[in-house]
Protein backbone atom coordinates (compact mmCIF):
# COMPACT_ATOMS: atom_id res chain seq x y z
CA UNK A 1 0.00 0.00 0.00
CA UNK A 2 1.66 3.16 -1.45
CA UNK A 3 1.56 6.37 0.91
CA UNK A 4 0.26 9.62 -0.92
CA UNK A 5 1.47 13.02 -2.10
CA UNK A 6 5.24 12.21 -2.00
CA UNK A 7 7.65 9.20 -3.27
CA UNK A 8 7.57 5.97 -2.11
CA UNK A 9 11.30 6.04 -1.47
CA UNK A 10 11.06 9.37 1.02
CA UNK A 11 8.20 8.01 3.53
CA UNK A 12 8.50 4.12 4.56
CA UNK A 13 5.30 1.73 4.07
CA UNK A 14 5.77 1.01 7.67
CA UNK A 15 5.38 4.87 8.91
CA UNK A 16 1.86 4.57 6.99
CA UNK A 17 0.75 1.18 8.30
CA UNK A 18 1.59 2.45 11.75
CA UNK A 19 -0.88 5.26 11.09
CA UNK A 20 -3.44 3.11 9.44
CA UNK A 21 -2.72 0.86 12.74
CA UNK A 22 -3.20 3.61 15.41
CA UNK A 23 -6.28 4.43 13.71
CA UNK A 24 -7.56 1.50 14.00
CA UNK A 25 -6.86 0.72 17.49
CA UNK A 26 -8.37 4.82 18.19
CA UNK A 27 -11.71 2.97 16.53
CA UNK A 28 -11.89 -0.18 18.33
CA UNK A 29 -12.15 2.00 21.58
CA UNK A 30 -14.44 4.92 20.45
CA UNK A 31 -17.07 4.01 17.42
CA UNK A 32 -16.55 0.39 18.72
CA UNK A 33 -17.73 1.33 22.37
CA UNK A 34 -20.11 2.94 21.28
CA UNK A 35 -21.71 -0.05 18.98
CA UNK A 36 -21.93 -2.13 22.65
CA UNK A 37 -24.95 0.44 23.45
CA UNK A 38 -27.54 -2.03 22.81
CA UNK A 39 -25.91 -4.21 26.17
CA UNK A 40 -25.90 -1.07 28.09
CA UNK A 41 -29.50 0.20 27.28
CA UNK A 42 -30.65 -3.86 28.28
CA UNK A 43 -28.49 -3.62 31.64
CA UNK A 44 -30.04 0.18 32.28
CA UNK A 45 -33.36 -1.06 31.40
CA UNK A 46 -33.35 -3.98 34.55
CA UNK A 47 -30.94 -2.04 36.91
CA UNK A 48 -30.17 1.33 37.49
CA UNK A 49 -32.57 3.02 35.35
CA UNK A 50 -35.37 0.61 35.98
CA UNK A 51 -37.80 3.49 36.33
CA UNK A 52 -37.26 5.32 32.88
CA UNK A 53 -38.68 3.78 29.37
CA UNK A 54 -36.69 2.17 26.85
CA UNK A 55 -36.89 5.38 24.51
CA UNK A 56 -35.38 7.94 27.61
CA UNK A 57 -32.60 5.72 27.68
CA UNK A 58 -31.80 5.18 24.13
CA UNK A 59 -31.21 8.77 24.17
CA UNK A 60 -27.79 8.56 26.12
CA UNK A 61 -26.60 6.41 23.15
CA UNK A 62 -28.22 9.18 20.80
CA UNK A 63 -26.46 11.84 22.40
CA UNK A 64 -23.24 10.18 21.84
CA UNK A 65 -23.65 9.66 18.69
CA UNK A 66 -25.09 13.21 17.52
CA UNK A 67 -21.32 14.91 19.72
CA UNK A 68 -19.40 12.18 17.86
CA UNK A 69 -20.37 13.47 14.29
CA UNK A 70 -21.46 16.95 14.39
CA UNK A 71 -18.32 18.24 16.03
CA UNK A 72 -16.32 16.03 13.13
CA UNK A 73 -16.42 19.17 11.17
CA UNK A 74 -14.90 21.37 13.55
CA UNK A 75 -11.78 18.42 14.62
CA UNK A 76 -11.33 17.55 10.55
CA UNK A 77 -10.72 21.31 10.08
CA UNK A 78 -8.68 21.64 12.57
CA UNK A 79 -6.61 18.82 11.33
CA UNK A 80 -5.83 19.94 8.11
CA UNK A 81 -4.91 23.59 9.17
CA UNK A 82 -2.81 22.52 12.69
CA UNK A 83 -2.10 18.86 12.76
CA UNK A 84 -3.57 16.07 14.55
CA UNK A 85 -1.60 16.18 18.35
CA UNK A 86 -3.68 18.10 20.17
CA UNK A 87 -7.06 16.81 19.70
CA UNK A 88 -6.44 13.37 19.60
CA UNK A 89 -4.56 13.66 23.27
CA UNK A 90 -7.39 15.45 24.36
CA UNK A 91 -10.14 13.29 22.84
CA UNK A 92 -8.39 10.39 24.05
CA UNK A 93 -8.09 11.39 27.67
CA UNK A 94 -11.97 13.08 28.11
CA UNK A 95 -12.40 9.08 26.64
CA UNK A 96 -11.35 7.47 29.61
CA UNK A 97 -12.43 9.92 31.77
CA UNK A 98 -15.71 10.02 30.73
CA UNK A 99 -15.70 6.45 31.00
CA UNK A 100 -14.50 6.52 34.68
CA UNK A 101 -16.89 9.18 35.20
CA UNK A 102 -19.90 6.91 34.37
CA UNK A 103 -18.79 4.27 36.75
CA UNK A 104 -20.17 6.47 39.33
CA UNK A 105 -23.32 7.35 38.03
CA UNK A 106 -26.59 6.48 39.69
CA UNK A 107 -29.04 8.88 38.24
CA UNK A 108 -30.08 9.53 34.63
CA UNK A 109 -29.34 13.00 34.01
CA UNK A 110 -25.46 11.46 35.01
CA UNK A 111 -25.53 9.28 32.98
CA UNK A 112 -26.60 11.66 30.20
CA UNK A 113 -23.50 13.95 31.45
CA UNK A 114 -20.94 11.33 31.24
CA UNK A 115 -21.60 8.63 29.16
CA UNK A 116 -23.60 10.64 26.49
CA UNK A 117 -22.36 14.60 25.97
CA UNK A 118 -18.97 14.11 27.67
CA UNK A 119 -17.99 10.58 26.05
CA UNK A 120 -19.68 11.79 22.65
CA UNK A 121 -17.55 15.06 22.66
CA UNK A 122 -14.52 13.58 23.48
CA UNK A 123 -14.72 10.44 20.88
CA UNK A 124 -15.27 13.00 18.10
CA UNK A 125 -11.86 14.76 19.29
CA UNK A 126 -10.18 11.73 19.10
CA UNK A 127 -11.62 9.81 15.96
CA UNK A 128 -11.85 11.91 13.40
CA UNK A 129 -8.17 13.08 13.10
CA UNK A 130 -7.00 9.71 13.03
CA UNK A 131 -9.56 9.18 10.21
CA UNK A 132 -8.53 12.17 8.13
CA UNK A 133 -4.54 10.97 8.86
CA UNK A 134 -5.14 8.10 6.94
CA UNK A 135 -6.54 9.93 3.74
CA UNK A 136 -3.30 12.16 3.82
CA UNK A 137 -1.05 9.16 4.12
CA UNK A 138 -2.86 6.78 1.54
CA UNK A 139 -3.17 7.66 -2.06
CA UNK A 140 -6.51 7.44 -3.80
CA UNK A 141 -5.98 3.90 -5.22
CA UNK A 142 -5.14 2.13 -2.01
CA UNK A 143 -7.72 4.94 0.42
CA UNK A 144 -10.83 2.31 0.35
CA UNK A 145 -8.95 -0.75 1.54
CA UNK A 146 -6.96 1.33 4.07
CA UNK A 147 -10.43 2.85 5.19
CA UNK A 148 -12.13 -0.33 5.56
CA UNK A 149 -9.22 -1.92 7.78
CA UNK A 150 -8.97 1.48 9.72
CA UNK A 151 -12.97 1.31 10.23
CA UNK A 152 -12.79 -2.77 10.95
CA UNK A 153 -11.61 -1.69 13.90
CA UNK A 154 -14.50 -0.37 15.28
CA UNK A 155 -16.54 -3.58 14.13
CA UNK A 156 -13.74 -5.49 15.99
CA UNK A 157 -14.53 -3.48 19.48
CA UNK A 158 -18.12 -4.02 18.70
CA UNK A 159 -17.62 -7.69 18.81
CA UNK A 160 -14.99 -7.34 21.85
CA UNK A 161 -16.12 -5.16 24.03
CA UNK A 162 -20.20 -6.32 23.77
CA UNK A 163 -18.99 -9.53 25.14
CA UNK A 164 -16.34 -8.52 27.50
CA UNK A 165 -18.52 -5.96 29.30
CA UNK A 166 -21.41 -8.81 29.49
CA UNK A 167 -18.74 -11.31 31.08
CA UNK A 168 -17.82 -8.57 34.04
CA UNK A 169 -21.42 -7.44 34.66
CA UNK A 170 -22.62 -10.91 35.17
CA UNK A 171 -19.22 -11.80 37.67
CA UNK A 172 -19.87 -11.72 41.19
CA UNK A 173 -17.57 -8.83 42.74
CA UNK A 174 -17.28 -6.95 40.04
CA UNK A 175 -20.44 -4.89 39.21
CA UNK A 176 -20.92 -2.44 36.46
CA UNK A 177 -18.67 0.47 38.86
CA UNK A 178 -15.50 -1.80 38.24
CA UNK A 179 -16.70 -3.07 34.89
CA UNK A 180 -16.61 0.55 33.73
CA UNK A 181 -13.33 0.90 35.36
CA UNK A 182 -11.64 -1.95 33.58
CA UNK A 183 -12.81 -0.48 30.44
CA UNK A 184 -11.16 2.60 31.06
CA UNK A 185 -7.85 1.06 32.08
CA UNK A 186 -7.95 -1.05 28.99
CA UNK A 187 -8.54 2.00 26.43
CA UNK A 188 -5.26 4.38 28.32
CA UNK A 189 -2.82 2.44 26.44
CA UNK A 190 -4.78 1.94 23.11
CA UNK A 191 -5.30 5.05 23.24
CA UNK A 192 -1.49 5.93 23.91
CA UNK A 193 -0.41 4.26 20.94
CA UNK A 194 -2.88 5.87 18.58
CA UNK A 195 -1.91 8.92 20.08
CA UNK A 196 2.10 8.61 19.73
CA UNK A 197 1.58 7.52 15.93
CA UNK A 198 -0.64 10.29 14.94
CA UNK A 199 1.71 12.47 12.64
CA UNK A 200 1.24 14.60 9.51
CA UNK A 201 2.64 12.76 6.68
CA UNK A 202 6.70 14.90 5.91
CA UNK A 203 4.97 17.51 3.43
CA UNK A 204 5.09 21.08 3.29
CA UNK A 205 2.45 23.78 1.41
CA UNK A 206 0.72 22.94 -1.56
CA UNK A 207 2.15 24.05 -5.14
CA UNK A 208 -0.92 24.14 -7.47
CA UNK A 209 -3.08 21.95 -5.72
CA UNK A 210 -0.24 19.23 -5.06
CA UNK A 211 1.57 18.59 -1.47
CA UNK A 212 5.68 18.47 -2.21
CA UNK A 213 7.94 16.57 -0.16
CA UNK A 214 10.12 18.28 2.72
CA UNK A 215 13.36 16.62 1.02
CA UNK A 216 12.55 18.05 -1.96
CA UNK A 217 11.42 21.38 -1.61
CA UNK A 218 14.48 22.84 -3.46
CA UNK A 219 13.84 20.60 -6.53
CA UNK A 220 10.32 21.93 -6.52
CA UNK A 221 8.77 25.79 -8.21
CA UNK A 222 8.09 28.31 -5.62
CA UNK A 223 5.55 28.10 -3.13
CA UNK A 224 2.39 29.31 -3.10
CA UNK A 225 0.40 30.16 -0.46
CA UNK A 226 -2.41 28.43 -0.24
CA UNK A 227 -6.03 29.70 0.19
CA UNK A 228 -7.63 27.49 2.80
CA UNK A 229 -10.87 29.93 2.74
CA UNK A 230 -11.24 29.63 -1.29
CA UNK A 231 -11.04 25.95 -1.26
CA UNK A 232 -13.68 25.05 1.73
CA UNK A 233 -15.94 27.21 -0.18
CA UNK A 234 -15.04 24.97 -3.44
CA UNK A 235 -15.85 22.05 -1.92
CA UNK A 236 -19.09 22.87 -0.11
CA UNK A 237 -19.99 24.21 -3.71
CA UNK A 238 -19.55 20.66 -5.17
CA UNK A 239 -22.92 19.23 -5.74
CA UNK A 240 -21.00 15.24 -5.39
CA UNK A 241 -20.27 16.71 -1.90
CA UNK A 242 -23.87 17.82 -1.50
CA UNK A 243 -25.65 14.98 -2.63
CA UNK A 244 -23.36 12.54 -0.61
CA UNK A 245 -24.04 14.80 2.60
CA UNK A 246 -27.67 14.53 1.78
CA UNK A 247 -27.73 10.01 1.23
CA UNK A 248 -25.77 10.10 4.55
CA UNK A 249 -28.09 11.55 6.44
CA UNK A 250 -31.25 9.86 5.20
CA UNK A 251 -29.12 6.95 5.85
CA UNK A 252 -28.69 7.14 9.25
CA UNK A 253 -32.02 7.89 10.19
CA UNK A 254 -32.17 4.04 10.19
CA UNK A 255 -28.88 2.24 9.65
CA UNK A 256 -28.20 1.74 13.66
CA UNK A 257 -31.34 0.53 14.45
CA UNK A 258 -30.67 -3.12 13.75
CA UNK A 259 -27.26 -2.52 15.69
CA UNK A 260 -29.01 -0.81 19.14
CA UNK A 261 -32.34 -3.29 18.33
CA UNK A 262 -31.30 -6.99 17.80
CA UNK A 263 -31.28 -7.65 21.47
CA UNK A 264 -34.17 -6.38 22.21
CA UNK A 265 -36.22 -8.04 19.45
CA UNK A 266 -34.55 -11.34 20.75
CA UNK A 267 -35.53 -10.64 24.10
CA UNK A 268 -38.93 -10.23 22.69
CA UNK A 269 -39.14 -13.04 20.98
CA UNK A 270 -38.39 -15.05 23.84
CA UNK A 271 -34.74 -16.29 22.77
CA UNK A 272 -32.36 -16.94 25.77
CA UNK A 273 -31.02 -13.43 26.94
CA UNK A 274 -26.98 -14.75 26.90
CA UNK A 275 -28.10 -15.24 22.79
CA UNK A 276 -29.65 -12.39 22.95
CA UNK A 277 -26.52 -10.02 24.47
CA UNK A 278 -24.51 -11.88 21.49
CA UNK A 279 -26.43 -10.89 18.57
CA UNK A 280 -24.76 -7.21 18.91
CA UNK A 281 -21.64 -8.91 18.56
CA UNK A 282 -22.54 -11.28 15.51
CA UNK A 283 -23.89 -7.97 13.63
CA UNK A 284 -20.76 -6.39 14.93
CA UNK A 285 -18.58 -9.18 13.57
CA UNK A 286 -19.86 -9.38 10.37
CA UNK A 287 -19.42 -5.78 10.03
CA UNK A 288 -16.07 -6.32 10.66
CA UNK A 289 -15.81 -8.16 6.80
CA UNK A 290 -18.44 -5.92 5.33
CA UNK A 291 -15.88 -3.00 5.93
CA UNK A 292 -12.50 -4.60 4.89
CA UNK A 293 -13.72 -6.72 1.64
CA UNK A 294 -15.86 -3.86 -0.03
CA UNK A 295 -12.94 -1.23 0.48
CA UNK A 296 -10.76 -3.44 -1.13
CA UNK A 297 -13.42 -4.00 -3.99
CA UNK A 298 -13.98 -0.39 -4.28
CA UNK A 299 -10.26 0.69 -5.16
CA UNK A 300 -10.85 -1.08 -8.32
CA UNK A 301 -14.72 -0.64 -9.13
CA UNK A 302 -15.82 2.63 -7.42
CA UNK A 303 -16.18 3.61 -4.13
CA UNK A 304 -19.53 5.64 -5.11
CA UNK A 305 -20.33 2.39 -7.13
CA UNK A 306 -19.74 -0.24 -4.19
CA UNK A 307 -21.53 2.19 -1.30
CA UNK A 308 -24.52 2.31 -3.79
CA UNK A 309 -24.64 -1.71 -3.33
CA UNK A 310 -23.89 -1.97 -0.23
CA UNK A 311 -26.93 0.78 0.68
CA UNK A 312 -29.25 -0.87 -1.52
CA UNK A 313 -28.86 -4.03 -0.01
CA UNK A 314 -28.80 -3.01 3.61
CA UNK A 315 -32.55 -1.55 2.68
CA UNK A 316 -33.46 -4.88 1.45
CA UNK A 317 -32.18 -6.84 4.39
CA UNK A 318 -33.74 -4.62 7.24
CA UNK A 319 -37.29 -4.94 5.58
CA UNK A 320 -36.81 -8.70 6.63
CA UNK A 321 -36.09 -7.81 9.81
CA UNK A 322 -39.34 -9.26 11.17
CA UNK A 323 -39.35 -12.57 9.28
CA UNK A 324 -36.40 -13.75 11.47
CA UNK A 325 -38.17 -16.38 14.46
CA UNK A 326 -35.45 -18.42 14.95
CA UNK A 327 -32.48 -18.67 16.69
CA UNK A 328 -30.39 -19.65 13.85
CA UNK A 329 -32.40 -17.13 11.50
CA UNK A 330 -31.46 -14.45 13.82
CA UNK A 331 -28.30 -15.20 13.54
CA UNK A 332 -28.09 -15.53 9.88
CA UNK A 333 -29.58 -12.30 9.55
CA UNK A 334 -27.61 -10.44 12.20
CA UNK A 335 -24.43 -11.65 10.19
CA UNK A 336 -26.20 -10.05 6.57
CA UNK A 337 -26.28 -6.79 7.79
CA UNK A 338 -23.54 -6.34 9.62
CA UNK A 339 -21.93 -7.09 6.46
CA UNK A 340 -23.76 -4.79 4.29
CA UNK A 341 -24.06 -2.43 6.49
CA UNK A 342 -19.99 -2.34 7.19
CA UNK A 343 -19.88 -1.05 3.66
CA UNK A 344 -21.62 2.44 4.37
CA UNK A 345 -19.64 3.26 7.44
CA UNK A 346 -16.43 2.09 5.43
CA UNK A 347 -17.20 3.64 2.01
CA UNK A 348 -19.11 6.42 3.50
CA UNK A 349 -15.33 8.05 4.35
CA UNK A 350 -13.81 7.05 0.81
CA UNK A 351 -16.31 8.75 -0.56
CA UNK A 352 -15.62 11.58 1.15
CA UNK A 353 -12.27 11.85 0.29
CA UNK A 354 -12.75 11.37 -3.17
CA UNK A 355 -14.40 14.51 -3.55
CA UNK A 356 -12.06 16.30 -1.91
CA UNK A 357 -8.16 17.97 -2.39
CA UNK A 358 -5.40 16.77 -0.33
CA UNK A 359 -5.46 19.90 1.90
CA UNK A 360 -9.34 19.73 2.45
CA UNK A 361 -9.56 16.11 3.35
CA UNK A 362 -10.43 16.15 7.01
CA UNK A 363 -12.88 18.65 6.43
CA UNK A 364 -14.78 16.89 3.59
CA UNK A 365 -14.77 13.92 5.53
CA UNK A 366 -15.79 16.14 8.91
CA UNK A 367 -18.37 17.72 6.77
CA UNK A 368 -20.08 14.01 5.22
CA UNK A 369 -19.68 12.93 8.80
CA UNK A 370 -21.35 15.80 10.41
CA UNK A 371 -23.79 15.59 8.22
CA UNK A 372 -25.01 12.78 9.81
CA UNK A 373 -25.48 14.08 13.57
CA UNK A 374 -29.08 15.06 13.77
CA UNK A 375 -30.31 11.68 12.06
CA UNK A 376 -28.08 9.05 13.91
CA UNK A 377 -29.10 10.98 17.29
CA UNK A 378 -32.61 10.85 16.34
CA UNK A 379 -32.46 7.34 14.94
CA UNK A 380 -32.48 5.83 18.49
CA UNK A 381 -35.02 7.57 20.24
CA UNK A 382 -37.41 7.21 17.43
CA UNK A 383 -36.40 3.28 16.94
CA UNK A 384 -36.86 2.64 20.59
CA UNK A 385 -40.35 4.90 20.54
CA UNK A 386 -41.28 2.53 17.47
CA UNK A 387 -40.73 -0.63 18.75
CA UNK A 388 -42.50 0.02 21.91
CA UNK A 389 -45.36 1.60 21.00
CA UNK A 390 -45.99 -0.07 17.28
CA UNK A 391 -43.65 -2.92 17.52
CA UNK A 392 -40.53 -4.55 15.44
CA UNK A 393 -42.41 -4.65 11.90
CA UNK A 394 -42.67 -0.43 12.02
CA UNK A 395 -38.91 -0.55 12.75
CA UNK A 396 -37.91 -2.73 10.21
CA UNK A 397 -40.03 -0.47 7.76
CA UNK A 398 -38.31 2.72 8.89
CA UNK A 399 -35.69 1.61 9.06
CA UNK A 400 -35.09 -0.13 5.48
CA UNK A 401 -37.22 2.37 3.60
CA UNK A 402 -34.18 5.29 5.50
CA UNK A 403 -31.89 3.31 3.58
CA UNK A 404 -33.21 2.87 0.36
CA UNK A 405 -34.03 6.33 0.06
CA UNK A 406 -30.43 6.97 0.84
CA UNK A 407 -29.64 4.78 -1.95
CA UNK A 408 -30.99 6.48 -4.57
CA UNK A 409 -29.69 9.84 -2.94
CA UNK A 410 -26.19 8.27 -3.66
CA UNK A 411 -26.69 7.02 -7.55
CA UNK A 412 -27.56 10.83 -7.78
CA UNK A 413 -24.28 11.51 -6.19
CA UNK A 414 -22.71 8.96 -8.85
CA UNK A 415 -24.34 10.41 -11.76
CA UNK A 416 -23.70 13.69 -11.55
CA UNK A 417 -19.89 12.87 -11.18
CA UNK A 418 -20.21 10.43 -14.38
CA UNK A 419 -23.38 9.71 -16.40
CA UNK A 420 -21.97 6.41 -17.53
CA UNK A 421 -23.24 3.53 -16.33
CA UNK A 422 -20.64 1.31 -16.01
CA UNK A 423 -18.02 4.34 -15.02
CA UNK A 424 -15.95 3.65 -12.04
CA UNK A 425 -17.01 5.90 -9.74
Amino acid sequence: MSTTNAPQNNIPKSRAWLVITGASTCLFCTVGFLNSFGIFEEYYASDQLSQSPQSTIAWLGAVAIFFLFSISVVSGAIVDKFGPNLLCWAGAIGTVFSIMMTSLCKEFYQFLLAQGILLGISMALVTWPMLALVGKWINAENRGAALGIVLAGSSLGGVVWPIAINKLLREKGIGFPWTMRIVGFIMIPCFGFACLVAKLPPTVATVDGEQQDKDNVDLAPPVKEVDRKAEAVTLFKKPALQLLSLAMFITYFGMFSPFFYTTSYAVAKGFSSSFAFYTVSIVNGASFFGRVVPGIVADKYGKFNCCIVATLLSGLIALCWTKVDSVAGLGVWSAAYGFASGGIISLQQACAAQVATPSTMGLAIGTVSASVSLSAMANVPISGALAEKYGYLSLSLFSGVSLLLGGVLLIAARLIQDRRLLAIV
